[in-house]
């Protein structure tokens, strides 16, 4: 008879449960979140291992403590946090509650699962990510060095920037430690995210997926690789609408008979995503990429210039999706190509309802 075990993993602590089929609880037990602890709990599970399927939610060392019970011959799904809560909402939230609603889930064949990304992919995004943590907390130290600088009359030094060189030797010379404090904090900052540009320059030649979408405009190797990492296995999505949705740059939607009203974006999903392709659609200029900065330049008076680079981003997103799954790289005259043929449709369609009596 299969078993069905699901675990309420915390940083600490976890708590399994076990169901059999007929939703029947035969086993619980609290177990600490250490590999050692992992372990002994495992053995004192009371079926045979091959018996027993397990759920368990994507927090905390999840990775770890998956990989260790898939060891010992442990068959592990992964929940999606976001659909599981969706599912089974509840007044009465524990540990044990939780547990057992994976378990049941799991049971019933109602387990909405995540998708896992390789080894690799997994350790690429932990670089990227590193690098994403210490480029925005060096982008508050210069901003709390500019503040600080502005209080003391240096905004009217070196062009108000502070740390051109003009500025950082009126700081050395200064008597502000705090300044002076601050200034090693971002040489220190900026030494480790140059390591791991080198380190990621080296990755950008092994990944073809990669070396494809820097062929588009306003796409180097720090985006390329962050796509791939956070996208993964692109043809998991079946079509680009999907793969955007992911991103979480789709708008909002609430319908109700036959009225449909779209809100903002979303924001669900990949942060990471959603934060690098809006940055790669605000680096696009008419000079070098005349083809897609004409699509914000069409959306900006309906919708304003921040919308309308959320817009761009979305697209550039979809292009991405297209070039990998085809192998191509990015063509310009494509790009124009689709506008020319949607303009051309579109006044197709207003031409015909001007002409059609009542349309």
């Amino acid at each position: 008879m299969t078993m069905y075990l699901g675990i309420d993993l915390h940083k600490k602590s976890s708590v399994w449960v076990m169901m059999d089929e007929k939703r029947n609880v035969v086993w619980n037990t609290s177990v600490a979140s250490h590999p050692f602890d992992i372990s002994a709990g495992i053995v004192k599970i009371p079926v045979p291992l091959t018996d027993v399927k397990v759920a368990i939610e994507p927090v905390c060392g999840w990775r770890w403590v998956t990989k260790q019970m898939e060891e010992v011959g442990l068959e592990v799904h992964v929940a999606h946090p976001m659909k599981v809560r969706m599912i089974a909402e509840s007044k009465q939230k524990t540990d044990f509650n939780d547990a057992r609603t994976l378990a049941d889930l799991l049971r019933a064949g109602m387990l909405p699962e995540s998708h896992r990304v390789s080894d690799d992919i997994y350790e690429l995004r932990v670089v990227l990510r590193e690098r994403h943590f210490l480029v925005t907390e060096r982008t508050a130290v210069k901003n709390r060095l500019h503040g600080i600088a502005t209080t003391q009359g240096l905004h009217l030094v070196s062009g108000g920037n502070p740390l051109q060189k003009r500025g950082k030797r009126w700081i050395e010379e200064g008597s502000n430690e705090t300044m002076k404090e601050l200034l090693e904090v971002i040489s220190e900052l900026d030494t480790h995210i140059d390591l791991l540009a080198k380190k990621i320059s080296g990755l950008t030649k092994e990944i073809s997926e990669a070396k494809l979408l820097m062929t588009m405009p306003g796409i180097g190797p720090i985006t390329a690789l962050t796509v791939v990492a956070e996208v993964g296995d692109f043809s998991r999505f079946s079509n680009p609408k999907k793969l955007a949705s992911f991103a979480g740059i789709v708008p909002k939607q609430r319908s109700s008979g036959e009225k449909v009203r779209l809100g903002s974006i979303t924001h669900l999903g990949s942060k990471y995503l959603r934060t690098t392709m809006v940055e790669a659609a605000m680096r696009i200029r008419a000079d070098y990429s005349p083809e897609l900065f004409r699509f914000v330049s069409d959306l900006t008076p309906g919708c304003g210039a921040k919308k309308a680079r959320v817009a761009l981003a979305r697209k550039m997103l979809t292009i991405m999706w297209t070039m990998i799954r085809n192998k191509t790289p990015y063509d310009p005259a494509t790009i124009e190509e689709a506008r020319l043929s949607r303009l051309s449709s579109a006044i197709r369609k207003e031409s015909y309802l001007d002409a059609t009596p009542g349309a």
